[in-house]
């Protein structure tokens, strides 16, 4: 089981790192986590593609977590009509359906339904809640503490041949600590040094403090704001969590 980093940025697309977005490969699947801006180059830039890509997960519907994927899903369809794919499985928090409902229709002119019933291309989607069992693949979700109540936000756990969880954004919460316990890795919003904290994101403390109550073995800092980058962020975390620090960088490969 391994994690490819395809974006560990921000919503800043002038900074050096590609918007969020991660690639979980376990048991002979791919799926890719938050599909932010740039995120479709970077699949190309590991060698990837979108007929690699088996499920998405969308942890919430920031630009920089959803823009690039109706052109993923897009270019999936029509590959599907020169070779042997006809099916992708889309994740997201409550009221992704409709949300994919009105931007297919709006960007394709064609809902997932009519997708199907055009091109025999079938676009599974589910709303996550809770403990959702795929196939050997466990996928937990609880809401991330983000943005306001009528926008729904998730902290994502995949249980496969090992655990790994993705904070989304958030900022710090008790919860997370239950959801993250014993997990193998962490990857966790750092998007602010302690010194400039924000509402709505954690720092690198916050992060440490998450992965050593739930007592993780790896924690990877991602999310990075530039004011991020001009502090050592992994001598910080690295106070208050005794395991591993990885700061993400952008096509890394981290196993798990």
């Amino acid at each position: 089981m391994k994690l490819q980093v395809l974006g560990s940025g921000s919503c800043l697309i002038s900074q050096e790192r590609t918007s969020s977005g991660y690639i979980v490969q376990t048991r002979g699947q791919k799926i890719m986590v938050d599909t932010g801006t740039g995120t479709s180059e970077s699949l190309r830039r590991l060698g990837l593609d979108s007929s690699d890509l088996d499920t998405i997960i969308n942890t919430h519907r920031h630009p920089d977590h959803v823009s690039d994927l109706i052109p993923i899903v897009q270019d999936k369809v029509v590959n599907s009509f020169q070779s042997d794919q006809s099916k992708i499985t889309l994740m997201g928090p409550g009221g992704h359906r409709n949300y994919l409902d009105r931007r297919m229709h709006d960007e394709m002119r064609a809902s997932p339904s009519e997708v199907e019933e055009k091109f025999g291309f079938k676009i599974e989607i589910n709303e996550l809640e809770g403990k959702n069992k795929f196939e050997e693949i466990e996928i937990s979700s609880i809401s991330a503490n983000h943005g306001p109540e009528d926008f729904p936000c998730l902290s994502v756990r995949i249980s496969s041949e090992k655990d790994i969880v993705f904070s989304g954004d958030t900022d710090y919460f008790e919860e997370l600590i239950d959801f993250s316990r014993g997990a193998d890795l962490l990857v966790a919003d750092c998007s602010k040094p302690d010194e400039e904290k924000v509402s709505g994101h954690m720092t690198p403390t916050e992060c440490a403090e998450i992965a050593e109550e739930a007592q993780v073995k790896k924690l990877v800092l991602s999310h990075l704001y530039p004011e991020a980058e001009s502090f050592n962020l992994k001598e910080k975390a690295s106070k208050t969590f005794q395991g591993e620090v990885v700061v993400a960088e952008d096509l890394a490969t981290i196993e798990i």
